[in-house]
């Protein structure tokens, strides 16, 4: 474990709109604003269509990270995450719960692959100024970068 102090900048609303690919859209609004590095308090929204990490078969091991993914159509739900630039590339990490509106809202929650906004994503955005942060391969997470102190 370890924790650090944040100093934080700005405040943003960002809203994707119909259409909009979610990941490619939080990469634009980086880009576009100088966003290095945030926490997402806020994330909702519809989708046409949302891709997880996931599975409907057995698993071997309930521990060791997924290679396989789910596709939700037609859903709504909640999130949050960070946001980290590592070697000049935006990398947004984000998990939602959403259900599916066709399926009595059955629901799935999980690590965000790939996105398509339905109607509206809305984002609350909170720049962190300080420490610099980064991603790094975590040996005690089997491997999967995790943020930590550059």
């Amino acid at each position: 474990m370890f924790a650090a102090e944040l100093s934080v900048g700005r405040r943003f609303l960002v809203v994707l709109q119909p259409g909009d690919d979610v990941l490619g859209g939080i990469r634009d609004f980086c880009a576009e604003n100088g966003v290095e590095q945030a926490y997402l308090t806020t994330f909702l929204g519809a989708y046409t269509e949302a891709e997880l990490i996931g599975t409907a078969d057995p698993i071997t091991d309930e521990d060791a990270p997924l290679p396989e993914r789910v596709v939700v159509r037609n859903s709504e739900g909640i999130g949050s995450g960070t946001v980290v630039t590592v070697d000049g590339v935006c990398t947004p990490h984000i998990h939602v719960a959403i259900g599916e509106k066709g399926d009595s809202a059955a629901a799935y929650a999980g690590h965000l692959l790939s996105g398509t906004v339905q109607y509206v994503t809305e984002i609350i955005a909170v720049e962190i100024l300080g420490p610099r942060l980064t991603r790094r391969s975590d040996p005690a997470a089997r491997g999967l970068a995790n943020i930590a102190l550059r």
